[in-house]
């Protein structure tokens, strides 16, 4: 069998800075003013004590205004001008109508800049996850062959075992501030604090971005479905293994494959991954490729022995010798000798069997496959969230 040489190049991928947008203080609505008569019961006020104060003059023997007497009436004028502005000036706008309204619109306005931003960010992760995780099923992967990306990832980096699994959504990286003041719950107001708290809620995620599955994060994953949806189960299972195969180096990664449906996999005989790194034939290297989990045991069990009990990745901790993806694509098929019931170190089984007794049939690592009547399928956790 003849190889092609290939060297690894260092390719730049797109960075998305985690930026932080404000969000706008809602509105207030100030505290009613006490009420306060009418404006005419002061001029009624005003002008009785204008007569009271002729008739006391009239009564005391003065006849015309004179001396200190003569400044009373521009004085008690000037107290009602002052009183009448001092009214006027507590009448404050802010309980008036068109100034809530012009505050309002004031404030949508600058939430709307604010969501431009966001979407704008929101675009950009999507692109920089699209970027890392493209469409297994669009022939994106196979413009990557050759390239300087294929075989990108290496042990010490950080989605080193990160596969595509579907489409869902993801938390946005560009950090929302809240408005940091707030008024009192009984002086807020209604229409601009529900339009910060809708952007909050609604714009905080970014929908329809691929979801990678953590391949080495766990010691396995298992997928259920019913038995005519076995041929998406097995399109699903190729999409990951192509992903690994395109993104891993043979080096770095192996992949095993038990199947009864040898028609389904035979391709995979082509992949340098699958190359047995001991043993040949007259082809060159065996193929990692088994019809059941006594024929894997056979050539593996020495080694699975060896590895030690699963352990999740992490920097700084054990380091496997190699990483080994085992698929299992055999109904009724059981794996605990794979398995074992801590795991192997630098091992992970994609299982596909239906077995419901398996370590991996658990809320954390097990998908059931349903699809709709448009085609869609859809992947749910085995606790009963839909994530995928």
């Amino acid at each position: 069998m003849s190889r092609m040489g290939f060297i690894r190049k260092e390719v730049g991928s797109p960075y998305v800075p985690e930026d932080a947008i404000e969000i706008p203080d809602p509105a207030e609505i100030t505290r009613p003013a006490p009420s306060k008569p009418p404006m005419w019961v002061w001029v009624v006020l005003f002008i009785a004590a204008v007569v009271a104060l002729m008739v006391m003059l009239y009564l005391s023997g003065a006849r015309q205004l004179a001396g200190g007497s003569f400044f009373i009436f521009p004085v008690m004028l000037m107290s009602m001008v002052m009183m009448l502005r001092n009214r006027m000036g507590t009448n404050g706008k802010k309980d008036h109508g068109s100034a809530i309204n012009q505050d309002r619109a004031v404030f949508m306005r600058e939430l709307d800049e604010q969501r431009v931003k966001i979407h704008a960010a929101g675009r950009a992760q999507a692109a920089e996850i699209s970027y890392h995780h493209p469409d297994p099923t669009n022939g994106s992967l196979g413009t990557l062959v050759g390239t300087g990306r294929m075989w990108e990832r290496t042990p010490d980096a950080r989605n080193f075992g990160h596969a595509r699994l579907g489409l869902g959504i993801t938390r946005l990286k560009t950090k929302l501030q809240p408005p940091t003041k707030v008024p009192p719950p009984e002086f807020r107001e209604t229409v601009t604090t529900v339009a910060a708290r809708d952007l909050l809620v609604a714009l905080n995620v970014v929908h329809d971005v691929p979801r990678p599955v953590h391949l080495f994060d766990q010691m396995g994953w298992a997928f259920f479905a019913e038995p005519h949806l076995r041929p998406t189960l097995q399109g699903l299972l190729r999409a990951l293994v192509c992903q690994v195969c395109v993104f891993h180096g043979p080096d770095d990664v192996k992949v095993a494959i038990i199947s009864d449906d040898e028609a389904s996999w035979d391709w995979a005989k082509w992949l340098p991954h699958t190359g047995d790194d001991e043993l040949v034939d007259a082809c060159g290297p065996m193929r990692l490729i088994f019809p059941d989990v006594a024929a894997f045991m056979e050539r593996f069990a020495n080694a699975l022995v060896s590895r030690g009990p699963f352990q999740t990745r992490q920097e700084g901790g054990v380091q496997p010798d190699g990483w080994l993806l085992v698929v299992v694509d055999l109904p009724g098929a059981d794996c605990s000798a794979i398995l074992s019931e801590q795991g192997r170190l630098g091992v992970s089984v994609l299982e596909a069997t239906g077995d419901e007794n398996s370590v991996l049939a658990n809320g954390t690592t097990a998908f059931f496959m349903d699809a709709d009547e448009d085609g869609t399928i859809n992947l749910l956790k085995a606790a009963g969230q839909e994530v995928y």
